[in-house]
């Protein structure tokens, strides 16, 4: 049993020195102590779901009926964004299908998406019909209907797109998916929630103090981050649907650097019990903490293999930041990383294939991909700036990161193999994203998603 409370006497931390820490939670120790490509799915229909390697989605004028507005024109606006940040799809524009869809050979691996949207049962509701089509063969790959209001239009879509996704690839999508992160305004850092497309941000926090390295439970409704609104830098628990946040951890010294496990029932994290950062695991109940790591240097940043067998961290035990790997308890702690000065921040691939971090080159972070076991390193961002704080999208396609290339740091989203980099937030300076896990599908048996007409006829 470990006691937790809140009440425990911790010192406290310059708030200069707390200002300079955000630059990676390595550096974030180093200040604190010195101061005292995804693999491919099952394809169906020739879809290819890896790397570069884009098929052709046709994508229909969404059609309108009846006192509808400009709603089919925004869903289709918005459904056409998620297909190209899909890094699945190449995106071009047609006209609705007149009839039924009719088997061409030639265009075998296309896909049509067709789209209608009507008047619901009320005034304020509405539904709209979205189908995917194999032009190959004609064959309608899903057919859905979706109730919708105005103000949900864009979950809709999302939703939608997420489906085809599933339908035609076997891994759902990400456009229903969050991302965490922490932004800077003047001295204060709180964390903040956006969409995966960096669309409806909100601010989480409100303390007024330093937040930083927010991390999302298995089931996407509380978020882990370390803050010092108490002088501490304590771990605390943010409940996304009550809108509240209570201590987890709170013991002396850091509390830092969270990740949950698999199934939830650990947290592991940076301790300084001792005066040391090490790595532990504190039981989900917030009442047992297990010790991973014991060392006489900074052992920092456990990421939990898909399989919550192994963790990933960062140690600087032969000299330099590291990439370590460890059996999850604790047991067989083995370097990974064997080029460069100084690697952090391990983030696990979803399949568990890869793992990604930041690596210093020439006083320049920059995001590195490479296999779990430690070969292949590749370097996956070259741009002007630091590059830092990768983690991986649900499904493994894309990675969002913090880069100054543009001046402030900001969010930007890649696909995994360092293509198609989209900027997602703006203004004040943002960075430590955390990817939120994907709803639950939503598809039922093959028989609602296959055999209707299309929308159009």
């Amino acid at each position: 049993m470990d006691s937790n409370s809140v009440n425990n006497r911790r010192p406290r931390v310059s708030f200069a020195l707390l200002v300079a820490v955000t630059a990676g939670v390595f550096l974030f120790l180093s200040a604190f102590f010195q101061s005292d490509p995804s693999a491919q799915t099952d394809v169906r229909i020739g879809v290819q779901a890896k790397g570069t390697m884009k098929s052709p989605l046709q994508l229909a004028r969404f059609r309108g009926d009846g006192p509808v507005g400009s709603l089919p024109s925004e869903g289709r606006a918005i459904a056409r964004k998620d297909f190209e940040l899909s890094g699945v799809f190449v995106v071009g524009d047609v006209e609705p299908l007149e009839g039924k869809p009719v088997a061409d050979p030639s265009m075998t691996g296309t896909v049509r998406v067709e789209g209608k949207v009507e008047p619901g049962a009320s005034a304020s509701f509405f539904q709209f019909r979205g189908q995917a089509i194999d032009v190959g063969t004609g064959e309608v790959a899903l057919d859905r209907t979706y109730p919708f209001t105005g103000a949900s239009l864009r979950e809709t879509m999302h939703r939608f797109v997420d489906d085809v996704l599933e339908a035609l690839t076997g891994e759902r999508g990400i456009a229903e998916t969050k991302i965490a992160y922490v932004q800077q305004n003047g001295r204060e850092k709180e964390i903040w929630v956006m969409d995966y497309d960096g669309e409806n941000g909100r601010q989480v926090t409100h303390d007024r103090s330093l937040a930083l390295s927010p991390t999302w439970a298995p089931w996407g409704t509380e978020i882990a981050f370390t803050t010092f609104k108490r002088g501490n830098p304590d771990l605390y628990l943010f409940d996304l649907t009550r809108g509240a946040s209570y201590p987890f951890s709170t013991r002396p010294g850091l509390n830092t650097a969270p990740c949950y496990s698999p199934d939830g029932k650990w947290i592991a994290l940076t301790l300084s019990r001792d005066g040391n950062s090490e790595v532990y695991l504190v039981s989900r109940d917030a009442q047992t903490a297990k010790r991973l790591t014991r060392n006489t240097v900074i052992d920092t940043s456990p990421s939990f293999s898909p399989s919550g067998r192994e963790i990933a961290f960062t140690s600087n035990r032969t000299g330099s930041p590291q990439v370590f790997v460890m059996d999850v308890e604790g047991l067989n702690q083995r370097l990974l990383t064997i080029e460069g000065s100084y690697n952090d921040s391990p983030q696990w691939s979803p399949k568990g294939d890869k793992i990604t971090y930041a690596a210093r080159h020439d006083g320049i972070f920059d995001v590195i991909v490479m296999d779990a076991t430690g070969s292949n390193p590749i370097q996956i961002t070259s741009s002007a700036g630091h590059n830092e704080n990768p983690h991986w999208s649900p499904d493994g396609r894309k990675i969002v990161f913090s880069s100054s290339r543009e001046g402030k740091r900001q969010i930007f989203m890649m696909n995994s193999d360092g293509s198609d980099v989209v900027r997602l937030t703006q203004g004040s300076e943002s960075f430590n994203p955390s990817w939120g896990p994907r709803p639950k599908s939503r598809l039922t048996v093959r028989g609602e998603t296959s055999g209707g007409k299309a929308a159009g006829g």
